[in-house]
């Protein structure tokens, strides 16, 4: 982990640290954040009425708040999908850090220190401005002048959501997204990652919770016990629901298809990797499977 491995020493030519994946890295760090600009609230207003700042700018402000973390290639396809990509996007999103409307982190890692890491973007403090006093939305603790304390991670969490969720909206009919859904059976409470509802190109709706595991000390144990949750809760609300793990490897989806097995949530539960939806030549709708006798078979949705 990056806050057990001494600061000061020279990792370059260090391969003491295995590689890692790319979103699941237990050893990443910051190296560094885009200033705040502090500009006053008068000086956005100026730069909106005369359409410096436009209305996708702000759009893309207000999806930034609510999916937390991105990278450039993320943005590019949501919000610029027209455009020619490379140089001019990228000038965009500079003016945007200036103007304070994003905010750009930087990061590296023990593991492979010497590569290219993409930097995330988030919410600035000129978007949390234009949050509160254009939309009345009060941005708590993703404000960036008062933030809460976060791992890389945590935002990785949120980055390799965002990139599913990114290949499910170009796939599929989206019917419903939505982060961190609350569920209570009896005295128990499990908050999912995120609520999907799709819609496939025969009109069926297929509704599943995803639960994004990435590595820590206590991931499996809670895969087990979201896993006795989900087999008490399906007993009684949303039948039709799957529950859908995403997790950064083969190896990992199969330990926790064992968990899934030994609760009896075996058929409720599919997977997906990191690897497949980093994969250019995997097709999502191929992309969803389950383990049998320890063999991946894949679903087709279309």
């Amino acid at each position: 982990m990056d806050i057990n491995v001494s600061p000061i020493i020279s990792p370059h030519s260090n391969a003491a640290v295995p590689e890692q994946p790319a979103w699941d890295d237990p050893y990443a760090f910051i190296t560094n954040q885009s200033k705040l600009p502090k500009h006053e609230y008068y000086y956005i207003v100026e730069k909106i009425e005369r359409n410096w700042i436009t209305e996708r700018d702000i759009e893309l402000v207000r999806f930034v708040f609510v999916h937390r973390w991105l990278v450039l290639k993320q943005i590019e396809r949501l919000f610029f999908p027209d455009v020619d990509r490379g140089k001019s996007v990228r000038d965009r999103i500079n003016r945007l850090i200036k103007y304070g409307l994003l905010r750009k982190t930087q990061w590296s890692s023990y593991s492979l220190p010497e590569k290219n890491r993409p930097s995330i973007y988030e919410l600035g403090d000129s978007g949390a401005d234009i949050l509160k006093y254009k939309y009345g939305i009060m941005v708590g603790q993703r404000d960036p002048r008062n933030p809460k304390t976060t791992t890389m991670i945590y935002r990785m969490r949120y980055v390799i959501t965002n990139e599913l969720y990114i290949q499910l909206k170009e796939q599929f009919e989206l019917v419903h997204f939505e982060f961190h859904p609350s569920l209570k059976r009896k005295e128990a409470l499990v908050i999912p990652t995120a609520r999907f509802v799709l819609r496939n190109p025969k009109g069926k709706e297929m509704p599943f919770y995803l639960l994004c595991q990435r590595e820590d000390e206590k991931w499996l144990k809670t895969i087990r016990f979201q896993a006795r949750f989900f087999k008490e809760y399906f007993t009684s609300e949303e039948r039709d629901t799957t529950i859908v793990v995403l997790v950064s490897s083969d190896e990992r989806a199969l330990l926790a298809s064992k968990i899934a097995e030994q609760e009896n949530l075996k058929g409720r539960i599919w997977f997906v990797t990191d690897k497949d939806l980093l994969d250019e030549t995997v097709d999502l709708r191929n992309g969803f499977f389950v383990f049998n006798e320890n063999q991946k078979i894949y679903y087709d949705l279309r």
